[in-house]
């Protein structure tokens, strides 16, 4: 298949070079954030500031110590610290700004309401099924121990040992040999079982049983089935030269095979993730114009990830990925997506005119919703910590997590994606190393030993003390626990635009770039 000419285009997004920041390169500062520990005592708003050459110094270090926080103080006498009002302590649960906030959360939480139930209960399932196959060792949720029954450490591992060989002639590396086992399991067995739902709505009427069924099935265990296929629709979109050997590769069904087929049975518009996804949010990182951007509000708040809903439902769809692209005369792109839509929806009428409208909107309509609230939590969580002093500190704003529970191809080490879109995933280890030092220095969003939708529920529930019992410092920084508390709630409500932007400068910067991007 000849290179895309829109791909060569964009290039810059399904680079496998990091990204330079957009005011100074991460990678060129010679000297990068004041110690967490120093910043917190001295009453930065924000986390992670930022000081002048030489300002390391051991004083500077020292003064996490002092009395003159304004958030931890010691206490007198024992010299412990203790917790005091952080802003934003006092902000109510439903603090929305103007009409625009109102309406999105009004949609929000009906759209939770009617397909929130149905998803809960067979992602609910699906947890239940992962446990019984360890034989809830560690307990039924937060065990530390997912995945470790005989499904994932027997089964999965004798299977891809018997086909290894045989898979990896169909691939560019050695390692992406399992891809051919879920081409065969999601592309060819999901699929063989909704025709025969289809043949029996047909036939017998529609069987609430047998969606349910279905539905378990096709997400798995702990919805690892639906991770896989999310994940390497996400690779395939950031995959430049394809993933596949010669000749497989120049196969336009091959290589494009779980955006263009898989994902019809998973909620997937073809074009979400190698234009949506690839272009527009690596492009805008989480700010204004980034259409799936959550860094306008608190993600302390549960409300506010509701109001997030219908703004990830317009992205899912490509409404809001269509609009941006018309808006920057991106016409080319705004085709494809459109193409990619009309692709999916056609699907869809298809299946409606021939067995019903009920069975396209059991069996089609419920995975496209079913992706949009786990992928609006899942996106909530890779960028749910800010620092609107630094906006384009990728250390801070995306999360790391380590010796994660639930790691899906290193998808784990979202810093490392963001610097580097076209990676391999074997190669984020080696990255993530590359850039530890940063990572600790500028005290990163980093994490350890729990996975992403841990994150999300400690977030909006506010459970600040676990989310500082997980997260990772340098020993140098000294933090005590109240501190990592107060770093917590202050980098989960920074906000880099709209009503409540605490760095309004910031914010018009980051305004100014992104409208030059526009018109190059």
């Amino acid at each position: 298949m000849p290179p895309n000419p829109f791909l060569q285009e964009n290039a810059d997004v399904f680079r496998d070079e990091p990204k330079p920041s957009s005011s100074s390169s991460l990678q060129k500062r010679a000297t990068l954030t004041q110690q967490c520990a120093s910043a917190v005592a001295k009453g930065d708003h924000h986390g992670g500031g930022r000081v002048k050459q030489g300002s390391d110094s051991p004083s500077s270090s020292s003064s996490s110590s002092q009395t003159e926080s304004n958030d931890v103080a010691p206490d007198e006498g024992n010299g412990k610290a203790t917790r005091v009002f952080v802003e934003g302590d006092d902000a109510p649960l439903l603090d929305f700004r103007n009409a625009s906030e109102w309406i999105s959360f009004v949609c929000g939480a009906i759209t939770l309401v009617v397909v929130g139930p149905p998803i809960g209960l067979v992602v609910f399932t699906s947890m239940i099924w992962e446990a019984i196959d360890r034989g809830f060792d560690g307990g039924f949720v937060d065990s530390g121990k997912e995945l470790t029954g005989f499904i994932f450490t027997k089964f999965i591992p004798w299977l891809e040992a018997k086909t290894h060989t045989f898979n990896a002639k169909f691939v560019k590396r050695r390692e992406d040999a399992y891809m051919m086992n879920c081409i065969v399991g999601y592309g060819v067995i999901i699929p063989a079982m909704f025709f025969a739902c289809a043949y029996h709505a047909y036939r017998n009427g529609l069987s609430l049983p047998l969606a349910f069924v279905y539905h378990l099935i096709r997400i798995g265990p702990f919805f690892m089935n639906f991770a896989y296929v999310y994940t390497l629709a996400h690779k395939e979109g950031h995959s430049f030269n394809g993933l596949f050997a010669k000749p497989y590769n120049d196969y336009f069904v091959l290589r494009n095979v779980f955006n263009w087929w898989i994902g019809m049975f998973y909620g997937v518009l073809p074009a979400v993730f190698a234009y949506g996804h690839s272009i527009n949010h690596h492009r805008y990182s989480n700010g204004p114009y980034d259409v799936v951007t959550n860094s306008d509000k608190p993600r302390d708040n549960f409300f506010n990830w509701v109001a997030y809903i219908p703004r990830f439902l317009l992205y899912n769809v490509n409404i809001s990925t269509t609009i941006q692209f018309a808006n920057e005369k991106r016409w080319a792109t705004v085709g494809k997506v459109i193409y990619g839509s009309v692709y999916f929806f056609v699907w869809v009428a298809i299946w409606a005119w021939a067995v019903g409208p009920a069975f396209a909107l059991t069996y089609l309509a419920f995975p496209f919703f079913e992706a949009a609230l786990l992928l609006a939590g899942v996106n909530w969580s890779w960028h749910a910590f800010f620092d609107p002093d630094e906006p384009d500190n990728e250390f801070i704003q995306s999360i790391t997590i380590l010796d994660g529970t639930i790691n899906v191809l290193n998808e784990d080490s979202h810093v490392v994606h963001h610097q580097y879109p076209g990676a391999h995933w074997t190669e984020h280890p080696k990255h993530l190393n590359k850039f530890w030092e940063q990572y600790m220095d500028r005290c990163g969003s980093v994490f350890q030993k729990t996975h992403t939708f841990e994150i999300f529920g400690m977030s909006v529930i506010r459970d600040y003390d676990g989310l500082a019992k997980k997260f990772v410092v340098a020993p140098n920084k000294n933090m005590t626990h109240e501190e990592k508390v107060v770093l917590m709630k202050k980098r989960l409500r920074g906000c880099w635009w709209g009503p409540r932007a605490q760095n309004k400068s910031a914010a018009m910067q980051f305004t100014g770039e992104a409208t030059q991007k526009k018109t190059e």
